[in-house]
């Protein structure tokens, strides 16, 4: 009839056929005011309407609806509906003139008084916790106030869309749908017999079905202040869209409340309470934020209080369904939960991390996992390891902190690595290797640490043996020997030893530099120029070196001039027994076997003295060595004593190979020799004879030609067969060497010679090839002497010794005399007089008075 406000004609329509009483009453009935609320079609306004019975009209059935129109967000945020119910509850009917506009300001909450009815528990269920049905109360008993209750106890996105009314003879659509509720008479009941909705008898006595009935009820009839939903519960549901099923939200919010009460007796709880935050139907930052430190609380009591697996079972699920959100302090609560519980169950912790993880949520629990089994290492956790998975330990181990220092302490499980690390990846490995390798220092450790040596290069290697040495000096005797061998396969020997050199200096690390020294010359001068070592330590890697070397090797570090003489320095005193290599060898030269020979046989006695000197002879014999060697010759010959073989010394020292000056020494070192080395060459005579007669020419010198002769003038004295033997090899070659001073020589051979020559006998052999021999075998010899001093330089002396020591001055005079110039050689013969022996100086003298009385 009047309005105070302009309405779209779709909002208009349903205000005016809303305004009007539902159904047709019966005659002469009547009714008391109704309240009914409900949401115009565009949403921008709810109404509030009352409707009078209008009896001042002839026409029955006729009302007035007063009808409040409510702009959609103050109805629903409104704190209190009481200020839009008074304004419809005047008690008379309205006129035009209440056809006005309204200024609410404020909707402060108001207490209402109790409903009493006895519908409360069916009507509530049926709104808020079974299937979302409209429902129709019938006889129901002060009905504007359950209403009134209802209205201000839901949550704004609810009361947006809630359609009620407190009288209806027949259902009540709005916008094409039902009433949420609707109150009707007890005789409409037909009308409402095939209404798809809910029937609820008002005067029924009913209990609760549903555990939060009770809760629900008093809510919302009980409570000064209905509220359906607390300010937790409203911030939960309250954002959810308008066209959700509300009544399935606050079911959520019921369900999610008697959880959160559940949690500090049931830690499972929290599980369906993440169910409910993950579901997408509450407002899952707030309802997270609002029970992490709950979430965190049964977490804590899981741990501690449930079996171990069920506790295993729980946090593994709690954690699955913490994943990706933002509770640091429920994902912290879990990973420390997590960590009590496998110390407490070790087995449980291998069997989870056995089971697939897609989502690698138990990947993320891995450090504590390893960190509750190391803290609290038992025999349950070595007997879990030893029987878990490889790919499960690898995992464990690569986590690092304490577990794995329990492990590397652990000999059962150190030698389980033996296996297990070969199984794993290269990258789970890597992370391992990092934590363990620096932890194996021990040689029983050897079967985790060598699967890991492998995979580390060069300068890893050497690292790691630089950290042997600072850990235990690398008292891990095999562990420092199979990293040493590793890292110089993989790295040059100068990087190896310049990480060695960066440790203190101690024995140990002084042996595992020495292992980086090869025998080479290079290495050995590095060791006698180090100032990084002390000279004890030099000195041993030295001889060590020395000892190692092949021949080669040997004989280059003498030679060196850095090294050789530090070399010699060291062996004399530290290592006699490398001397007596050097010098029973032929790889050094001589004159470094002179130096060494007197300090080596110093220390040897009997054969073995007698046999390095034999082989040093050998070679000394054969060459030159500088000054002395007469003098070390005939002393290294006098070692050798009366085991010297003469013959040897003869056919090694006059070789046709030997030079004249090596050969005149030789022979002058084998007179110089002391007994019985000196008698074992002069019993030898006849082989040196016959080694010097089968050079190609005879060169020795004066003095060696006199020691020759020295010789063999004992060799007559001693072994008068050996010197005839001797002088039938030489005396053809002596006097035919007429250019040569060999006189002496001829002094000694000739007389046993022209002795033999005289006995007239069969000659021996080798007397048959002197081609001057004839019919009268001493005439011939003794021309032969004659013409072979007469046409030499030799001293004329020593023609008047042969004739002396043959007996045959005379003779051999006389034949001078008649030769031509023989008158002067006589004089020349008796200016040397004065040398011969007295005995033979005056037959000499007084043979050469009667020559000259001839020529006179």
């Amino acid at each position: 009839m009047a309005a105070s406000a302009l309405l779209s004609m779709e909002d208009q329509a349903i205000v005016d056929r809303l305004s009007d009483v539902a159904g047709p009453l019966r005659p002469r009935e009547s009714f008391e005011p109704y309240l009914t609320a409900y949401p115009l079609p565009s949403s921008r306004y709810f109404v509030v309407a009352r409707t009078w019975q209008d009896m001042t009209v002839a026409r029955a059935g006729c009302v007035r609806t007063l009808s409040l129109i409510i702009p959609m967000t103050d109805w629903a945020e409104a704190e209190g509906l009481s200020a839009y119910f008074d304004l419809v509850s005047i008690d008379r009917l309205p006129d035009d003139c209440d056809a006005t506009q309204v200024i609410v300001r404020e909707t402060p909450a108001e207490p209402l008084p109790p409903v009493l009815s006895i519908i409360a528990n069916e009507l509530l269920e049926a709104l808020f916790l079974e299937e979302a049905r409209p429902v129709v109360v019938l006889d129901a008993v002060d009905p504007d106030l359950i209403t009134a209750r209802l209205l201000t106890a839901l949550w704004p996105s609810l009361r947006r869309r809630f359609a009620v009314t407190t009288f209806a003879r027949s259902p009540r659509k709005v916008a094409g749908r039902d009433f949420d509720l609707v109150f009707a008479p007890k005789d409409a009941r037909a009308k409402f017999a095939d209404w798809n909705g809910r029937r609820v008898d008002g005067r029924s006595v009913q209990g609760g079905r549903h555990p939060w009935t009770e809760t629900i009820r008093s809510r919302i009839f009980d409570q000064a202040y209905p509220r359906l939903l607390s300010t937790s519960e409203l911030g939960l549901v309250g954002g959810v869209d308008r066209d959700t099923d509300n009544a399935a939200a606050f079911r959520i919010a019921m369900m999610w409340e008697e959880l959160v009460a559940k949690l500090h007796t049931t830690p499972t709880a929290a599980l369906g309470l993440l169910d409910i935050a993950n579901s997408g139907k509450v407002n899952v930052s707030s309802a997270l934020e609002a029970i992490e430190p709950a979430l965190a609380d049964a977490a804590y009591q899981a741990s501690a209080a449930l079996p171990e697996v069920e506790a295993w079972s729980f946090l593994s699920a709690l954690a699955r369904k913490l994943q990706g959100r933002s509770l640091p302090m429920g994902r912290a609560a879990v990973a420390a939960a997590v960590e009590e519980l496998a110390a407490r169950s070790p087995e449980g912790a291998v069997t989870l991390l056995s089971q697939d993880d897609p989502r690698g949520v138990v990947a993320d629990l891995l450090p504590k996992i390893a960190s509750g089994i190391g803290g609290a290492f038992t025999n349950r956790a070595e007997g879990a390891l030893l029987e878990a998975d490889p790919a499960v330990l690898g995992r464990l181990l690569a986590q690092d902190g304490l577990l794995i220092g329990r492990v590397a302490d652990d000999r059962r499980l150190v030698n389980r690595l033996e296996t297990v690390l070969p199984q794993l990846d290269g990258t789970t490995l890597d992370d391992i290797s990092r934590g363990l390798l620096p932890l194996l220092t021990e040689d029983w450790q050897i079967p985790a640490a060598e699967p890991l040596l492998s995979r580390l290069d060069g300068p890893q290697l050497a690292m790691e043996l630089r950290h042997l040495g600072e850990v235990n000096d690398f008292g891990a005797t095999q562990l420092a020997d199979l990293v040493l061998g590793r890292a110089l396969s993989a790295s040059s020997r100068a990087e190896v030893r310049s990480v060695l050199l960066s440790l203190s200096s101690s024995a140990r690390r002084d042996a595992m530099i020495a292992r980086t020294l090869v025998p080479s010359v290079e290495d050995a001068r590095w060791l006698v120029d180090s100032n990084a070592l002390d000279d004890s330590a030099i000195t041993c890697m030295l001889v060590d070196l020395v000892r190692q070397a092949n021949d080669q090797q040997f004989a280059a570090m003498f030679v060196d001039k850095v090294v050789g003489e530090r070399v010699i320095n060291i062996l004399k005193t530290q290592a006699p027994d490398l001397c007596l290599r050097a010098v029973s060898g032929d790889v050094l030269p001589i004159a470094m076997v002179v130096q060494l020979l007197p300090s080596v046989l110093d220390g040897l006695a009997g054969d073995a003295k007698a046999k390095v000197a034999k082989h040093a002879l050998d070679r000394c014999l054969r060459g030159r060595f500088g000054h002395g060697e007469v003098a070390f010759l005939a002393w290294t010959l006098s070692i050798v004593g009366d085991q010297l073989d003469g013959a040897w010394a003869a056919r090694t020292g006059l070789a046709r190979s030997i030079d004249a000056a090596t050969a005149s020494r030789n022979v002058i070192a084998f007179n110089s020799a002391t007994q019985p080395a000196r008698l074992r060459m002069i019993q030898s005579v006849a082989e040196v004879a016959q080694v010097l007669r089968d050079r190609a020419s005879f060169d020795l010198d004066e003095e060696a030609v006199e020691a020759c002769a020295a010789l063999m003038f004992d060799a007559e004295k001693a072994i008068p067969t050996a010197l005839l033997v001797a002088a039938g090899y030489l005396l053809p070659t002596l006097l035919r060497s007429r250019n040569r001073p060999v006189s002496m020589m001829i002094v000694a051979a000739f007389p046993p010679v022209h002795r033999e020559l005289a006995k007239g006998d069969d000659l021996p052999e080798f007397y048959k090839f002197i081609p001057f021999f004839d019919w009268d075998r001493c005439k011939a010899a003794r021309h032969e002497l004659v013409d072979a001093f007469m046409s030499s330089s030799w001293p004329p002396g020593n023609l008047a010794l042969t004739a002396c020591r043959t007996n045959e001055v005379v003779r051999i005079m006389r034949r001078v005399a008649k030769q031509h110039g023989g008158r002067a050689y006589i004089e020349r013969i008796a200016s040397d007089v004065g040398k011969l022996p007295e005995g033979c100086r005056k037959t000499v003298e007084m043979q050469i008075s009667q020559v000259r009385a001839i020529f006179d």
